[in-house]
């Protein structure tokens, strides 16, 4: 579908007799004249215009106190299943509802903490659960667990590459692993929508994160970051964005976007001209700006090269932090965004990070396996653990600047959520070691369960509810139970 060929003249198939089918496909090829290429997207005529969506989605006013963001981070279906998990357990706390808002009869309409919900920050696994989420609202909760969460995504993706049809198209310069990928995630999930078809619907803000490779930075899913390299945002695949939040280097290749920049009426950021006029290299705002920058130069950057965004921040909490940062503070970035009423700002963290796991060693030297996988959490987990030490410390500066004004400090609630807050060991220890991929249904359930304990028994969370007037479930679940929160769809 996205790489400029008929998909009746070009359809893949399984057939035993590879080589016969590998021998007919690249006949087929060069009789038809099919061609396999990542797909140029157009530039976008007027920058402007784009931007309308982000900020009439961020001007939604959910509620006139609370202002949540919700972060999901990386960590294959392991993530997905426990940021779905936060999804039905938000849908489980009863809120207070609001006169303004009636349905037929004059009668209130119920509200739930997840209708509060104003953006979603995604990575890699969770990158899945926050997109089906922004297309499909809280239909997500008839059919994601069964569409994806229960699909064995590695064994498909395995057989793709194996499919000597596919063959052809992986010796192209311009098709590899990650353009079957993300037909295969459009097949089963996305079916063909388009980011301009999730930032129309009612709902939160979705923001998938990818990596620049080049420049370290955080890639944004959204018209601001499109206007930068004067691209078009609607018609970009939802699969194709969550394919390169997800692209872990090495067993995926690199989403490519084409720069435009310079082609359309984009105007440089207020914030980032001020950061970069100072140049100064010990500031994070003028590093960011200088980064976000170098995407207006089309010359300098023709194109940008995108993986799983774990790499630069497996939390997806960092590109808040810093964009809040160069607006001069959390008052001037809610008012940028229309929103100046709420006083309450909660940041729920759905971390699915796990330990070091002890390897298998040979002699006395560990196997390449252990170390590549103990490499790569060791420094997953110390970034988020930086992660969180930023946001403290931005949070603890916003508030110092509020006394310093003579105002009244915003409440902030933190809500950290992951595996090291289980009290019991043997728990702990059984989250830890379940694998990224291609789960059994019956650790996928106990994933989902264990993210509605983990939210209601925290104590940043408890406050939250309490403090806007909500009710959590009755009872919390103890390990092993069946989950409190409602499962519409059949198992």
């Amino acid at each position: 579908m996205f790489r400029g060929m008929d998909n009746k003249s070009c359809r893949r198939g399984n057939d035993k007799n590879g080589f016969f089918l590998a021998g007919l496909a690249i006949l087929f090829v060069f009789l038809s004249g099919c061609t396999a290429h990542y797909p140029v997207y157009p530039k976008e005529g007027s920058a402007d215009q784009q931007l309308q969506y982000q900020l009439k989605k961020m001007k939604q006013v959910r509620s006139d106190k609370v202002f949540i963001v919700l972060c999901f981070s990386g960590g294959g279906i392991r993530a997905a299943s426990m940021s779905y998990g936060v999804l039905e357990a938000l849908q489980a706390v009863d809120l207070p509802t609001r006169p303004s808002r009636l349905v037929q009869g004059n009668n209130p309409a119920k509200k739930t903490l997840l209708d509060e919900v104003n953006v979603i920050m995604s990575v890699s696994g969770g990158s899945f659960t926050a997109a089906y989420y922004g297309l499909h609202g809280k239909d997500i909760f008839k059919n994601f667990r069964n569409e994806f969460l229960l699909r064995d995504v590695r064994g498909a993706l395995f057989w793709r590459v194996m499919n000597p049809i596919n063959w052809v198209l992986l010796a192209s310069a311009q098709f590899d692993r990650s353009d079957l990928a993300q037909e295969y995630y459009d097949e089963v999930l996305f079916k063909g929508a388009t980011l301009g078809d999730m930032i129309k619907r009612e709902g939160p803000l979705i923001n998938i994160l990818a990596t620049d490779a080049i420049g370290g930075i955080s890639f944004e899913f959204v018209p601001s970051y499109f206007n930068l390299i004067c691209s078009d945002y609607d018609h970009f695949p939802v699969s194709r964005a969550v394919t390169a939040s997800s692209a872990f280097p090495g067993p995926f290749s690199p989403i490519v976007l084409k720069n435009y920049a310079g082609q359309c009426d984009y105007k440089t950021p207020e914030w980032v001209g001020k950061a970069l006029s100072k140049a100064d290299t010990s500031s994070r705002v003028y590093i960011r700006a200088s980064a976000i920058n170098l995407f207006t130069d089309a010359q300098t950057k023709p194109y940008i090269y995108l993986i799983d965004g774990g790499v630069s921040d497996n939390l997806g909490i960092r590109a808040v932090i810093e964009s809040i940062a160069g607006l001069d503070g959390i008052r001037s970035s809610l008012t940028s965004s229309g929103l100046s009423n709420p006083n309450k700002i909660a940041f729920i963290i759905v971390d699915a990070q796990t330990h070091v796991q002890q390897g298998t060693l040979l002699g006395d030297i560990p196997g390449l396996g252990f170390v590549l996988d103990s490499s790569s959490s060791i420094m997953i987990n110390r970034n988020n653990f930086d992660t969180m030490d930023l946001l403290r410390r931005y949070i603890q500066d916003w508030n110092a600047d509020d006394i310093a004004a003579g105002r009244k400090p915003l409440d902030f609630y933190v809500v950290h959520l992951n595996f090291g807050s289980l009290p019991d060991k043997t728990e702990r220890e059984y989250f830890n070691n379940i694998p990224t991929l291609s789960l059994p249904a019956e650790q996928v359930d106990k994933l989902r369960d264990v993210a509605g304990r983990l939210l209601y028994t925290n104590e940043e969370f408890k406050r939250l509810v309490t403090d806007i007037g909500g009710n959590t479930p009755l009872k919390t679940n103890q390990p092993n139970q069946a989950p409190t929160t409602p499962v519409p769809e059949n198992k």
